[in-house]
């Protein structure tokens, strides 16, 4: 007979399978099988902006086009199931604000350690089209001005089975050496748990038991093995948690999901926080369902009474630019700012205001030959992220051009940058006041 994990695996890899036949090649979210990839397409927040596609196959594409434009008034009733009665007064996180201050701008290591369909096997890094990751790589990174790299690794084909979960000790080795090459650089790194909706995250109830159990057993080995680690190391519990195929996909999903995001939150920073170590003080990153922006999110996203944590939301905004579609634009003019100012002006209420440090994990633009517009829009994008004290990853899935969603900007064969323009531009437009 099937137990639960089998037939919840059985369950979410047919939606996994129909999302790798329709972005396998090498899309530009994803790099070849990018399975999951992270394409990201902003998952819209109010407009439609909340983040790239969890990433389940190339970046599956977000279905963000018909995402409502952010309104900030919307009157949007707020589930019960996914908010405390009462908001509980926070403690002062002056210490991440500090610490994420220090950071000049960030760079995804995309489909690589994330990518996935191979099965356990070291062979998963390059799996999706990318090469193996090399210190040269990193060093090239810190290089340009670029201080902090978000790691995504895809845990799910490298897991025994429960109630251990054993990590493949070859694969947790792997990681840990490629999270040291960024450390021995004086880096920031984000390490996360990636594409986990295609293998064991689920938020159905009748799934929910099972998922906090798998994701405890996680993060704590993860915890221990990093557990000497400096605050140089963060540690995001979960990459666009939701429930693949439905109608709130991206946008912000059901008062029911969102309150299975907020216990998953909760068992995340319990298990980080129970190995001590750095751990016990280490800044930990929690996010909305989805890693949505929308007003329903953030508002029902639960507020923990710990001093070191810090929310991820994945902003690609405006949508119609940053992505490749019909209807879509190539030209940036700034007429479309106003979305995002919206979209922090919500930001700033729900989470900064309160005192709950921010950081966009995920953003960019993809390639449409448009580097001059792409310029203007970093300019834009970093100085008003910039008023609000947030620090943000662009999205690096090595796909420059072809098929798929190009967000790629760094040649990892070459060290060299594909558009040395917006490579600059990140760097520059991310320190200026």
């Amino acid at each position: 007979m099937e137990n639960k994990r089998q037939k919840r695996l059985k369950r979410l890899g047919a939606a996994a399978l129909a999302a790798a036949v329709v972005l396998g090649g090498t899309g530009c979210g994803t790099t070849g099988a990018e399975a999951e990839g992270e394409t990201q397409t902003a998952s819209p927040a109010p407009l439609a902006d909340s983040g790239a596609g969890e990433e389940g196959t190339p970046k599956d594409s977000k279905d963000t086009e018909s995402a409502p434009v952010a309104q900030e008034d919307a009157p949007e009733k707020i589930g019960a199931p996914a908010q405390a009665s009462a908001e509980p007064a926070q403690p002062d996180r002056s210490g991440v604000f500090e610490l994420l201050a220090g950071m000049t701008v960030g760079w995804n290591l995309g489909n690589t350690l994330d990518a996935h369909g191979a099965g356990n096997t070291l062979a998963s890094e390059t799996y999706w089209g990318n090469p193996e990751t090399t210190k040269e790589m990193i060093d090239a990174i810190a290089a340009q001005g670029i201080n902090t790299v978000r790691i995504p690794v895809t845990w799910g084909e490298h897991l025994g089975s429960g109630p251990d979960y054993l990590i493949d000790e070859a694969w947790l080795d792997r990681v840990e050496e490629v999270v040291d090459y960024c450390l021995e650089d004086g880096m920031y790194v984000i390490l996360d748990t990636h594409h986990e909706t295609n293998y064991w995250l689920s938020l159905d109830e009748e799934d929910l038991d099972q998922t906090a159990e798998e994701l405890k057993a996680i993060w704590t080995q993860i915890a221990e093995r990093f557990k000497d680690r400096d605050s140089h190391l963060l540690f995001e519990g979960m990459n666009e948690p939701r429930t693949q195929g439905s109608a709130g996909e991206w946008s912000g999903g059901t008062p029911n999901e969102r309150g299975a995001v907020n216990r998953l939150n909760g068992v995340f920073l319990d298990a980080v926080r129970a190995t001590g170590g750095e751990n016990a003080t280490r800044c930990l990153i929690l996010c909305t369902y989805g890693n949505n922006a929308s007003l329903a999110a953030m508002r029902d996203l639960k507020r923990y009474d710990d001093p070191n944590i810090a929310v991820a939301l994945h902003l690609y905004t405006p949508y119609v630019f940053t992505f490749e579609g019909e209807g879509h634009v190539s030209v940036w003019d700034g007429s479309l700012q106003k979305d995002l100012d919206t979209n922090l002006r919500q930001i700033q209420s729900q989470f900064i205001a309160k005192g709950m440090p921010v950081i966009v994990t995920e953003f960019g633009a993809v390639n449409k030959g448009n580097t001059e517009d792409v310029v203007r829009w970093l300019e834009g994008y970093l100085g008003a992220m910039n008023q609000y004290q947030i620090k943000c990853v662009w999205w690096d899935n090595g796909i420059y051009e072809g098929d798929g969603e190009c967000f790629g900007i760094f040649d990892r064969n070459n060290l060299t940058w594909y558009s040395p323009e917006v490579a600059d531009a990140l760097v520059e437009y991310a320190a200026q006041e």
